[in-house]
């Protein structure tokens, strides 16, 4: 693991230094290390980038820094100290969402495909929108969240860390205990300001125009977003593969490795 030049992010590289860079982005109270089932899966072909984003993990940064957009322009410096050329995203949750505001501020001819794990361009519910958080999450639930990570973050990651998984979830125990210790980890301030860009943040205009492959994986049993987001995505972003996965919740590359590096390895296998 090492430090970017000019950069206030930390980067883990493993796998084929020459083969085509897979940067995996990680959700919002994680780091790059809940990606490790994908890194024995596709280390031997591809080239593995690890980013624990500013505020998460070996990447502390003042919580005022903390935004979607700076997290982008950090990745941004991170493809440029790489010379990353014709590589994937793969965001997983907030990680999509980096990688959207990613685009946004610098275009895709950078990247060969993206991959978006369970997430929705706009987290927030109101009248005209429902494709957010399940259950109606609005505008003053997301206020009230943030004020309960700032107040009392053990406990909010305490709560939180169930609605990671499918309620029937057959994941391994231990996994469950070092998610909850690693999230634990987090600091509540830095969390809360990032939720607050994150809740801000809508990205619905983008995705039409979109000119690269995509796959959208969802896991069908996801306890933050209902089936009918991914479809949203998947009727909204031209050419784009949609994989719902059975029996998965919101994070099915650590529930169902097997079947997530199968549909990750079939969508690469065709770019």
């Amino acid at each position: 693991m090492s430090a970017l030049k000019g950069s206030a992010m930390y980067v883990a590289e493993s796998g084929l230094q020459n083969g085509r860079a897979l940067v995996f982005l990680h959700g919002w109270a994680a780091h790059g290390g809940y990606f490790a089932p994908q890194i024995a899966a596709f280390g031997a072909r591809y080239r593995i980038l690890l980013p624990d984003l500013p505020g998460h993990r070996h990447s502390p940064a003042a919580p005022a820094d903390l935004t979607i957009p700076y997290l982008a322009d950090q990745l941004h410096v991170m493809f440029n100290a790489h010379d990353l050329h014709e590589a994937v995203l793969v965001g997983w949750s907030m990680g999509a969402m980096v990688a959207f505001d990613y685009i946004t501020r610098y275009g895709s001819a950078s990247l060969a495909g993206l991959v978006i794990e369970d997430m929705t361009p706009r987290i927030v519910n109101d009248r005209e929108w429902q494709f957010g958080i399940r259950n109606g999450f609005d505008q003053a639930q997301s206020e009230t969240a943030m004020q309960m990570m700032r107040t009392d973050w053990e406990s909010y990651a305490h709560n939180a860390l169930p609605h990671l998984f499918a309620r029937d979830s057959r994941i391994d125990p231990a996994l469950v205990r070092w998610i909850g210790e690693e999230m634990a980890r987090n600091d509540g301030a830095a969390m809360a300001t990032l939720w607050q860009s994150m809740a801000q943040q809508d990205y619905r205009w983008l995705l039409p125009q979109l000119e690269l492959p995509v796959l959208i994986l969802h896991g069908n049993e996801s306890q933050l977003y209902e089936p009918a987001v991914s479809q949203w995505l998947a009727a909204n972003i031209a050419g784009a593969q949609r994989r719902c996965l059975d029996g998965a919740g919101h994070s099915p590359h650590l529930e169902m490795p097997d079947t997530y590096n199968a549909a990750l390895r079939d969508f690469l296998d065709r770019l």
